[in-house]
């Protein structure tokens, strides 16, 4: 995204020749008007490469609203003249990177391999947790409930006392929401306790 017309084409150009689909955008807000289509349209990883002193909207204000759309995009900021306090801000508010103009091909090129590598990372990462989502609702309350005092480190006797039942009770409740969860062990059910929240 850069608001220079020549620019933007040569990237274009580039970034085709490249391998790379490229959708490119004069400013902030022509990219947010399309962004949603373009989101659901393309699959597999993607960034953003953004000129910081954009015309309207600067690239740190769209970085703003891309992190309020909860878009898992990281992105790459370029600018000709940039302060400190520009620098420090997109990467305190999740900016991938921040090179200067005129930029080194092989370095935008570098840089923007390991964005997509750290985009496709973190989709992954959302679709596990979209996966474990689907499993947890199949859990009854009382199975959610003995899972989590199960991973709390609880016995079956423990659990029992704590939630009132049998102890031949907190066993079918267990065993009914491991097999949901698609789990045979302790340690298995761990695992994918740290993948989400359960």
């Amino acid at each position: 995204m850069d608001d220079d017309a020549g620019i933007r084409s040569a990237y274009h150009r580039l970034f085709t020749l490249e391998g790379f689909l490229c959708l490119p955008y004069e400013n902030a807000e022509a990219f947010l008007l399309r962004a949603e289509q373009a989101v659901e349209t393309l699959s597999g990883p993607r960034c953003l490469l953004c000129d910081v002193g954009l015309p309207g909207m600067s690239g740190l204000a769209l970085q703003a609203e891309i992190a309020d759309r909860q878009h898992i995009m990281p992105i790459i900021f370029m600018s000709g003249v940039s302060s400190e306090v520009e620098v420090v801000q997109a990467y305190k508010t999740g900016g991938h990177a921040f090179l200067l103009k005129p930029v080194d091909i092989d370095e935008l090129l570098d840089t923007i391999a390991a964005a997509l590598t750290l985009s496709g990372s973190r989709q992954q990462e959302q679709t596990e947790v979209a996966a474990l989502k689907s499993l947890v609702v199949q859990l009854t309350e009382r199975e959610r409930a003995v899972i989590r005092l199960v991973l709390e480190g609880l016995t079956n006797p423990q659990i029992g006392e704590r939630l009132h039942i049998a102890l031949r009770t907190v066993k079918v409740h267990r065993q009914h929401a491991m097999e949901k969860l698609g789990v045979s062990n302790l340690v298995e059910l761990t695992r994918l306790a740290e993948r989400g929240d359960i």
